[in-house]
Parts: structure tokens; C-alpha cells; sequence
């Protein structure tokens, strides 16, 4: 079976499937320019929810069938791995660890103001952790694993 490996990039993601990539027009400078610079509100989630599924949903025509496992050697992904799974030292984390954390970054964006020490206040961060639930989610992928800052293949 081919390999799924995401990059994050400021204006598209790339999604390569065995040798091939496949890029999406969604990236984390978009986001943050959309998230006006912070952490996003509950209205700049909501809308950045619909532009992230409009963008990653038409990639699951290109993915193998019975795909569970989705790749990165990103280092914000990693940062994200970190922080969804508690564990400094973790490589992945499942679809689940990343919806909880997704849940927590929802709660926040509902209380102004409000800081959750879980999650990093980083709009680059906010803005990967949306990229990621919705790639998870939407294609299937049931874990998340960080590799070595190796170039794609």
C-alpha cells in the first residue's frame, strides 16, 4: 500500500501518495491571516472549518483503500503530536488524542480571553491542529505519525 505523507505549507498542504503529491489549496498562513493573527474566535473557527473540509475533502478520491496511517516529518505536526498525546517524547497520535485536543481549542475559542494551558497559543499551532482533525477525519486516517525531517521520497 502507498504511503500518505502531509506537508503543511503557508498556502497549500501536500498530501503525496506513494510518489505522487497532490496539492491542496489550504495552508497555515491562510488560516492565520483568517484567525486575524491570534487565536481564533468561535466565528473564525466556524468559517475556517468550512474552508479546510472544501479544500482536503476532494483528496479522498486519490486515497488507497483501507488507508489508516498518515505521515509527516512537519514540525509543527510533531509540536502537535506532543501536545494531543501529553508525551514530549511521542511519535504519533491517534485520530482521537487529535479530537480531543481540536475539542479543547473549540472551548477556548468560546471564552474570550480564556488561555487552556493543553494547548499552545499559537494561531500557526490553531491553525494545524484544524488542518489535521479535518484531514483525519475526512479521509479516514486513524493515526498520525511523525517521521524524520527526511525530504519526501
Amino acid at each position: 500500500m502507498d504511503s500518505l505523507f502531509l506537508t503543511l505549507g503557508d498556502t497549500a498542504l501536500t498530501l503525496g501518495i506513494g510518489s505522487r503529491q497532490h496539492p491542496l489549496p489550504i495552508g497555515i498562513a491562510t488560516l492565520v491571516k483568517a484567525f486575524r493573527q491570534r487565536m481564533p474566535s468561535a466565528l473564525a473557527l466556524e468559517n475556517a472549518i468550512a474552508d479546510v473540509e472544501d479544500a482536503v475533502m476532494p483528496a479522498g478520491q486519490w486515497l488507497p483503500a483501507g488507508a489508516s496511517l498518515l505521515q509527516t516529518a512537519d514540525p509543527l505536526l510533531l509540536q502537535l503530536i506532543h501536545s494531543a498525546t501529553g508525551n514530549p517524547q511521542a511519535t504519533q497520535a491517534s485520530r482521537e488524542a487529535i479530537e480531543n485536543l481540536f475539542e479543547v481549542l473549540a472551548r477556548q475559542s468560546l471564552q474570550p480571553g480564556h488561555v487552556d494551558a493543553q494547548l499552545p497559543q499559537s494561531p500557526e499551532f490553531a491553525a494545524a491542529l484544524l488542518i489535521l482533525r479535518e484531514a483525519m477525519h475526512h479521509w479516514g486516517m486513524s493515526t498520525l505519525q511523525a517521521r524524520s525531517n527526511q525530504p519526501f521520497p
